[in-house]
C-alpha cells in the first residue's frame, strides 16, 4: 500500500460516520449540513427538493397545516429511501402532534423508527413521542381528522411511554418514562405496572434523579402488602432493604430522615411476628424450646427494638420455668402434649435372632439321612 494511502484511508474511516446525508434549518430554510453528502438521486435534483421543503415548513408555520402535512408527504414519496424522507416523516408527525392527531403522529414516529433507524435527528422524534405521552397523561384529548374531539385516555400514556422506552433505552427520556409510568400507575391503582416500572428504574438506571423517589414509592407499596405482626413478612423484610437503600445511597436527600424512621418500624414489625410466634408456642403449644428459638430469632432481627425487649423477658421466664401457666382449658381437658426432645441415639447392633436366617451356611447334599 502507497505510505500515502494510509492517512487518507485513516481520514475516510473518522468522516464515515458524518459524511451521510443530514439536512438542518438555517435562518428559516433547509439546506444540506456542511460536511455531509448528498443522497438525493440524481444528485441535480437536491435544489428542487430543498426548496420543497422549505415550502412545506413556511407552509405549516403560517397556520395552513392540513397543506403542510399533504407537502411533506408528497416530499416523503418522492424521496423513499433517502434522509429527505426521514426529515419528511419527523415533520409530518410534528405536524400531527401539533393537531391533537395522536395516532398518527407516534404511527409515523414508528414508520422513522423501521425505515430510518440512524437518523441524524432521531432523537427528536423520540422527545415528540415522550411529549404526546405526556400530554395524554394531562387529559388533553386526541382529535379525529384533526377537529372532532375524543374522549380522554390518560391511560394511554402508559403504552407510548414504554414505547418511547423502547425506542432509545438509553436516552434522556428513559428514566422519566418509567417515574411517570409509576405515578400514574399508582394513581389508577396499576400496581403491576407500577412495580416492574420501579423496579426497573431502580436497577437499570441507579444513578437517575428519579431513583430516590422510585426507592420510596417501592418500600410503600411493599409495607402496605403486610397486614401486621401476625402475617407473613417477606413483604416488610423487602420494605426495609429499600428504604436502607435510599438512606445509605442518598443520605443528602430530603426521604433520608423519613427512610431510618421506617427502617425502624419495620424491623419492629418483623421482630415482634417472631415474638408473637415464641408466646404461642410456649403459653397455647407447651412447647419451650421452639419459644426460646422464635424469641432469639426476635433478638437478631432488631436487637434495639421494644420487641427484642420483650423477647428476653420471655427467655428469663423460660428459664426460671419452662412450664406454661395452665389457662381453665388445660385445667379441663389437660395440658397440650409437650413434644419430645430429639435426641440422636447410636445405632444398636441387631440382635442374632434377626441375622440368623440371612447367615450363609454350607451346602446340604443332596442324598442324606435328613432327606
Amino acid at each position: 500500500m502507497n505510505h500515502l494511502a494510509k492517512p487518507f484511508l485513516a481520514v475516510a474511516l473518522l468522516l464515515g460516520p458524518i459524511a451521510h446525508a443530514e439536512y438542518e434549518r438555517f435562518e428559516g430554510e433547509w439546506r444540506l449540513k456542511p460536511g455531509s453528502t448528498n443522497d438525493v438521486t440524481p444528485p441535480s435534483r437536491l435544489p428542487i427538493v430543498l426548496l420543497a421543503m422549505t415550502h412545506a415548513s413556511q407552509t405549516a408555520a403560517s397556520g395552513d397545516l392540513g397543506t403542510g402535512l399533504k407537502e411533506w408527504q408528497i416530499i416523503a414519496e418522492a424521496n423513499l429511501g433517502t434522509e429527505a424522507e426521514a426529515v419528511a416523516l419527523l415533520e409530518r408527525a410534528r405536524l400531527y402532534g401539533a393537531r391533537q392527531e395522536f395516532e398518527d403522529a407516534t404511527e409515523l414516529i414508528d414508520a422513522l423508527y423501521a425505515r430510518h433507524s440512524s437518523f441524524a435527528s432521531f432523537s427528536e422524534a423520540v422527545r415528540l413521542q415522550f411529549e404526546i405521552a405526556n400530554r395524554l397523561a394531562a387529559g388533553e384529548r386526541r382529535k379525529l381528522g384533526g377537529w372532532l374531539p375524543w374522549f380522554r385516555d390518560s391511560l394511554g400514556a402508559i403504552s407510548l411511554w414504554k414505547k418511547t422506552i423502547r425506542l432509545a433505552p438509553n436516552g434522556p427520556y428513559a428514566d422519566e418514562s418509567l417515574i411517570r409510568i409509576a405515578r400514574l400507575g399508582l394513581e389508577s391503582d396499576r400496581e403491576a405496572e407500577t412495580t416492574e416500572a420501579l423496579e426497573m428504574l431502580v436497577s437499570d438506571y441507579p444513578t437517575s434523579p428519579f431513583t430516590a423517589e422510585a426507592l420510596e414509592m417501592l418500600a410503600t407499596m411493599r409495607a402496605k402488602q403486610s397486614l401486621g405482626p401476625a402475617w407473613d413478612q417477606a413483604s416488610t423484610i423487602e420494605a426495609a432493604d429499600h428504604w436502607r437503600t435510599l438512606a445509605e445511597q442518598f443520605p443528602g436527600d430530603p426521604r433520608a430522615p423519613k427512610a431510618i424512621e421506617q427502617i425502624a418500624l419495620l424491623r419492629d414489625r418483623a421482630a415482634r411476628a417472631r415474638l408473637n410466634l415464641a408466646r404461642f408456642y410456649f403459653f397455647d403449644r407447651n412447647n419451650p424450646e421452639a419459644a426460646k428459638l422464635m424469641a432469639n430469632a426476635c433478638r437478631s432481627i432488631a436487637p434495639e427494638t421494644a420487641a427484642s425487649k420483650e423477647a428476653e423477658e420471655l427467655l428469663e421466664r423460660i428459664q426460671k420455668d419452662p412450664n406454661p401457666p395452665k389457662s381453665l382449658a388445660d385445667r379441663l381437658l389437660g395440658t397440650f402434649p409437650r413434644p419430645r426432645a430429639i435426641s440422636e441415639a447410636k445405632p444398636q447392633p441387631v440382635g442374632e435372632d434377626l441375622t440368623g436366617g440371612f447367615q450363609k451356611s454350607a451346602p446340604k447334599p443332596a442324598t442324606g439321612a435328613d432327606r
